[in-house]
C-alpha cells in the first residue's frame, strides 16, 4: 500500500496468512499524528477460494504507546484466498482519511490459494494446487459417467 505523504511511518502484516491462524497488523504513525490524538483503525475484507469475498469489517486498533503504534489482530476463516484491507485515520476534529480513498490498498495472500486456474502459496501440495478440487472433479465426472450408462441401459 502507499503510505507515501500521509501520517502512516509503516504498515507491517504478514507475508502470507493461512486458515484458522491469527496475525497482527501494525500501523506506525508519525510522531506528529502520534501527538494529535490521531486514532487508526483499518476494514478487512476475507475473499474465499471459490471466488466469493465476505462482507467487509471495519475494526479499531489500539495503541499501549501513546499512540505511535497501533495493532489488532484477525483469524483468517478456512478456504480463503487472501484478506484485503484499507486504514483509516480518525482525527480529533471528528474528520478522518481512509488510504486509499476507494477500494483496497493493502493485501495478505494465503498460504493456499486460488484465483481462476492459478493457485499458489507455501503450503499447497503439489505446486499449489488444493487436493479437494481434484477429488471433487473425479467424483463429478464419475458420477455422471454413471447417469449416462444408466440412461443408455435404459
Amino acid at each position: 500500500m502507499d503510505i507515501e505523504g500521509t501520517s502512516i511511518s509503516a504498515i507491517s502484516t504478514p507475508s502470507e496468512s493461512s486458515d484458522g491462524v491469527e496475525f497482527d497488523i501494525t500501523v506506525t504513525l508519525d510522531q506528529e499524528a502520534a501527538n494529535n490524538g490521531t486514532n487508526v483503525s483499518w476494514t478487512w475484507q476475507v475473499c474465499l477460494n471459490s471466488g466469493v469475498c465476505l462482507a467487509p469489517v471495519p475494526e479499531e486498533l489500539t495503541s499501549n504507546d501513546g499512540g505511535t503504534t497501533w495493532i489488532t489482530t484477525m483469524t483468517p476463516v478456512e478456504d480463503h484466498s487472501y484478506v484485503n484491507y484499507r486504514i483509516t485515520l480518525g482525527y480529533d476534529d471528528g474528520n478522518s482519511s481512509t488510504y486509499p480513498e476507494s477500494g483496497w490498498g493493502g493485501k495478505v495472500w494465503s498460504d493456499c490459494w486460488v484465483a481462476g486456474n492459478t493457485s499458489g502459496g507455501s503450503a499447497c501440495e503439489d505446486g499449489g494446487g488444493l487436493p479437494g478440487f481434484t477429488m471433487l472433479a473425479t467424483v463429478s465426472v464419475l458420477g455422471m459417467m454413471a447417469i449416462a450408462v444408466r440412461r443408455m441401459d435404459n
